[in-house]
């Protein structure tokens, strides 16, 4: 009896055959443990939203921040003015009325930046521009620059490699490390540019459950550029981007009223894969823009909406395929090649 009990208690847990994998935008970002968590709290609060959803699943992050910027953004500074104050934290719905006291200047800056964003980001902005675009990206947006500018490199930091290649390597390593598991990818931001170059260089070598972009700037027609130019690929205007042929579903998340997603519906610039797949666009309310900062780009708004609820149950419920379903897909690919 006692070896029984002493099996027991060293039997391996269950490892979970689900994973959903968080790529983070631009700019710094508080530790990787905190952003993780603040993900995680609320995507379950999205969950709340739908009848029988799942509240538990494994998470993981990919956590990059720390390429561009040595010191995370930290909690526990108050001061607003301070480089380190996390002036857009994780708050539970509903928004609350803010209690930080701003300064004059430190709110003049907050307008500033969004008037900024609506004169470079609108759809006849000046980010259909290649001089001005690369400029204000160069000055405003340094991830961005230095994901897209291949001399750029971390020496100063005592790394040779691109910071496109470091920063690329994070969601490699993940996929790699997970990839006997149905996996949904939600990416923010910049996250969904770094997510589709992945995708769409690693084509055959991993499958994606599910893809869901929020607040993505892959609409942009300059980006859309830079991406045809990475990978090569024939690109004039009107051109369609290829969806990778890793991803089942794409599903993509937008507010009306963030401007890095002013070019919402990427089902317009990016063709069907092999498996008609494309993305499907849904416009959502994110209500991190009741907040101060008024900023319907925010990550935890889009995280928590219904929508996104909705894709996340839908894919923890999904029953795996059984060995017919797997053997019939396996035929059907195979043919399709050999066409």
């Amino acid at each position: 009896m006692a070896s029984k009990r002493l099996f027991s208690k060293t039997k391996k847990r269950k490892e979970p055959k689900t994973l959903i994998l968080g790529v983070h935008g631009l700019g710094n970002k508080p530790s990787h443990a905190t952003l993780k968590l603040w993900w995680k709290k609320a995507l379950v609060e999205g969950l709340k939203k739908i009848e029988g959803a799942p509240k538990t699943f494994q998470f993981e992050m990919v956590y990059w921040a720390d390429i561009m910027y040595p010191h995370s953004l930290n909690p526990r500074i108050k001061n607003p003015d301070h480089d380190l104050h996390i002036e857009e934290p994780y708050i539970a719905e509903p928004i609350p009325t803010p209690t930080i006291r701003y300064t004059p200047w430190h709110l003049a800056k907050l307008g500033f930046n969004k008037m900024k964003e609506i004169a470079f980001l609108s759809k006849n902005g000046l980010a259909n521009y290649r001089l001005p675009f690369n400029f204000v990206v160069k000055q405003s947006f340094k991830d961005l620059d230095a994901y897209y500018n291949e001399d750029q490199t971390k020496a100063e930091f005592m790394d040779q490699l691109p910071v496109k290649s470091l920063i690329r390597n994070r969601l490699r390593r993940l996929l790699y490390k997970n990839r006997h598991k149905r996996i949904l990818i939600v990416a923010h931001s910049m996250g969904s540019i770094i997510t589709y170059d992945v995708l769409y260089l690693l084509q055959n070598i991993y499958e994606i459950d599910t893809f869901v972009s929020m607040g993505s700037p892959l609409g942009l027609p300059l980006i859309r550029e830079d991406i045809a130019n990475e990978h090569q690929l024939d690109y004039k205007e009107g051109t369609l981007l290829p969806t990778p042929e890793s991803i089942n579903n794409w599903y993509n998340l937008s507010d009306k009223e963030d401007h890095f997603a002013v070019f919402d519906e990427l089902a317009e610039f990016f063709a069907p894969n092999s498996k008609e797949i494309k993305p499907i666009d849904h416009l959502v309310d994110n209500d991190y823009k009741n907040w101060v900062t008024n900023n319907a780009h925010k990550s935890y708004g889009y995280l928590r909406t219904p929508e996104m609820g909705r894709i996340v149950a839908d894919f923890l419920n999904k029953k795996p395929d059984t060995v017919w379903e797997k053997t019939k897909k396996l035929l059907k690919d195979t043919l399709s090649k050999l066409d």
